[in-house]
């Protein structure tokens, strides 16, 4: 199981730049990508794009390499470019405007050091582009497997709640006899005289069973999943949808406060297991 949140940090040093490719993910409902190359590089967008669908099917990616810093000390700056950006600084502040301080990857991007300079070789680029999404899938991996601890804890205290809503099955049926009989005494009535079809349908409202035996159905499936290394995000929303609906039908049944007070507990987990849903593969 793998979260769809990650991120990672890699750089190598060639032709005397620092080159870094950071990846980062978040959640999304199917695969974005967002790559940022610098102008040289942009050739190298294809190959990228397919190993990021390669290796991740859920999730908004973004992945974007550039020059860090200048390693090389013969690798400089033209003077005059520095000298005209600090002016351009000087008068940008004495308008009271706010300025970030320029860096040198920024200079870089607009320096007349030479493309040549500022180019890495092909099989360095795909090893650190490589790296990067490597260690990405780390990072969505160990949070996936923190997210699989909790909803194996979740889906244990489920199977305790229904259980014990399962006890109360039989209460629930005895209530709704209960208030048969009080509607009998109140309105003195006979036996013989309670429509029959009524008193069936009274009971069969009463009768949550076969909400119990779909919502253990749809728990069956979801502890089922846990153990797969399969995509199960999109599969575990939609069974927790399923037993959303079943604990509300069971809800609207309930006859005694137990049972509401236990389905309460069932849809408080099952809303945390939709959340988890949301971030993982």
């Amino acid at each position: 199981m793998n979260s769809m949140t990650g991120f990672s940090e890699n750089s190598l040093q060639e032709n005397g730049i620092e080159f870094k490719c950071i990846a980062k993910s978040l959640n999304s409902r199917f695969l974005e990508i967002l790559i940022k190359l610098p102008n040289n590089l942009k050739s190298n967008e294809g190959w990228i794009r397919e190993l990021l669908q390669k290796n991740l099917s859920r999730g908004k990616v973004e992945l974007e390499i550039f020059y860090s810093r200048a390693i090389d000390h013969h690798l400089s700056v033209s003077p005059k470019l520095i000298k005209e950006i600090k002016n351009n600084e000087k008068k940008i502040r004495s308008k009271g405007l706010d300025l970030q301080k320029i860096s040198y990857s920024e200079i870089l991007k607009i320096s007349e050091i030479s493309q040549k300079q500022l180019n890495i070789k092909s099989s360095s680029l795909k090893s650190l582009v490589r790296k990067s999404i490597d260690k990405l899938i780390d990072t969505r991996s160990a949070e996936g497997d923190s997210i699989r601890k909790d909803l194996i804890r979740l889906t244990k205290l489920m199977k305790k709640n229904i259980s014990q809503v399962k006890k109360l099955e039989k209460k629930n049926i005895q209530k709704a006899y209960e208030r048969i009989n009080k509607y009998q005494k109140d309105l003195k009535v006979s036996s013989s005289e309670i429509n029959l079809s009524e008193v069936i349908s009274s009971l069969g409202k009463a009768d949550i069973n076969e909400e119990i035996v779909r919502f253990n159905s749809h728990l069956a499936l979801v502890t089922k999943l846990l153990s797969s290394k399969k995509i199960i995000g999109k599969k575990i929303d939609f069974y927790s949808q399923e037993m959303v609906r079943e604990a509300n039908t069971m809800s609207s049944k309930a006859g005694i406060i137990e049972i509401k007070n236990r389905v309460v507990d069932l849809k408080s987990c099952i809303e945390k297991v939709k959340e988890h849903a949301q971030n993982i593969e």
